[in-house]
Formats: structure tokens, sequence, C-alpha cells
């Protein structure tokens, strides 16, 4: 299972990846205004009851959205300011009620998620990948674990080799690959240094002894050039 290290190794450990992260979401081009499909059916399958959700690395805010007009109060974080600001705006133009929400930039230390046990729920989708590399992101699943409430529920994606952000790139280390590129029809220039689990076992193993894995599986699509596999995990916080 995973185990806590020094801090130091909690941050993303390529600043490269900071900036190309605050590059690609520099402008909101590419703003959704749908929530992730696999997000709408877990939330009715795995989380099931309403309560106080911590969405880690919330982008542009469509799930964060979807999941207060569910009923949930969510917490989003992200380490971009745009698009904090970007998702504050959208909540005041759909009348999202404030009690509903509250935001914060991430100085990119998963130091600082909230108090032990604060959480009823806990999503981070496609965020740890981005950290950089296996080490960081057990830190970050740690951290995650820290602020959910015993039988609180987590969900987490991450990149699978076959994802189009991966599959063309270079394995540079254990478990962790390197793409530099554009994405698709964007123009910016990404430099990814990332953690790609080997497979669904090693990703299960990532978790901490106070959990369980109830279960891994991957979503996936393959259209307009784009093949997103990733690998989910469930789990469940046992104390």
């Amino acid at each position: 299972m995973g185990k806590l290290t020094d801090s130091s190794t909690a941050k993303i450990q390529n600043s490269i990846n900071i900036d190309s992260y605050k590059d690609l979401y520099s402008t909101m081009d590419y703003d959704h205004e749908y929530p992730n499909t696999n997000l709408v059916r877990l939330e009715k399958w795995f989380l099931k009851t309403p309560g106080k959700i911590f969405d880690h690395g919330c982008g542009y805010g469509e799930n964060l959205i979807f999941l207060t007009k569910r009923g949930y109060q969510v917490h989003g974080i992200d380490i971009s300011k745009e698009l904090i600001d970007w998702v504050d705006m959208k909540c005041r133009i759909k009348q999202v009620p404030k009690t509903f929400f509250s935001l914060a930039v991430l100085d990119n230390s998963v130091k600082d998620f909230g108090q032990e046990n604060s959480y009823d729920n806990v999503i981070s989708l496609g965020v740890l990948q981005y950290l950089g590399g296996k080490e960081a992101a057990i830190n970050c699943v740690e951290e995650l674990v820290r602020v959910l409430k015993p039988g609180g529920k987590l969900i987490t994606s991450i990149f699978a080799k076959e994802n189009f952000l991966v599959s063309p790139g270079e394995k540079v280390g254990d478990e962790q690959w390197r793409f530099k590129g554009t994405e698709m029809d964007k123009d910016t220039d990404l430099d990814f240094t990332m953690y790609v689990p080997d497979s669904a076992e090693s990703y299960a193993a990532i978790f901490p002894e106070n959990c369980m894995v109830d279960e891994v599986g991957f979503w996936d699509n393959e259209y307009c050039g784009v093949k997103g596999k990733h690998h989910c995990a469930l789990v469940t916080k046992n104390r």
C-alpha cells in the first residue's frame, strides 16, 4: 500500500508541468458546459447520499456545478487562478447559491486540503498523473484520504497507458511518461512528465491501509482523435 513520505515530495515534481497546465487553461476556449458522464453515473451508484464534497482539481467547474445541483456542498481547488475565477463567474451566472460552493487556488502543494475527517466524499478526476511521479501521487492520495471522513467515498481517475497524451510519449522512468507536443487542434505547446500506472493492480496499491479499494475499473472513449482511457478507483475510508 502507499505510504506518506516527506512532504516535499507531495508537490508536483516537475515545475514544467505546472507551466504547461496553466498555459493549457490560460484561455477558456475549451470550457465544458457538461459534467463528466462517468461522474454522473458514479454519483448515483457509488456516492448515493449528498453531503460535503471536495473537488480536487475542479478545472472548468462543470462537475462542481453538477454536484451542487444534486444537493452537495462542494469545495473546489485548482492551481490556476484563471480557472478559479472562471468557475466563480460560472456559478454566479448559473445562480448557484453561495452556500453550496467554495473555491480556492492551490500553490501546487497537497499539504493544505483542510481539516482531518472534514468531507463526506472526495473526487479527483484526471489530476494525479500531472503530479509527475508515483511518490507524489501517493502523498496526494494520503492527503485526500486524510480529509475524508470514516465511511466516506473517494473517486479518483488517472491516465492509462493507452491515453492519447501518454501513448505517443516516451517512458522515462518507473511508471513515468513524458509527453511533449500539442493536444489535438490546440496551439499550446505541452511538456508533461506524468505518473501513469502500469496496471489497475498497480494503481490500487497506492491507496493507504486505512482504505478499502472497492473497485478499480476504467472508462474509455475513442473519437475525434481522442482516446481517453482512464483507470478509475472507487475507495471507501475505513477509519
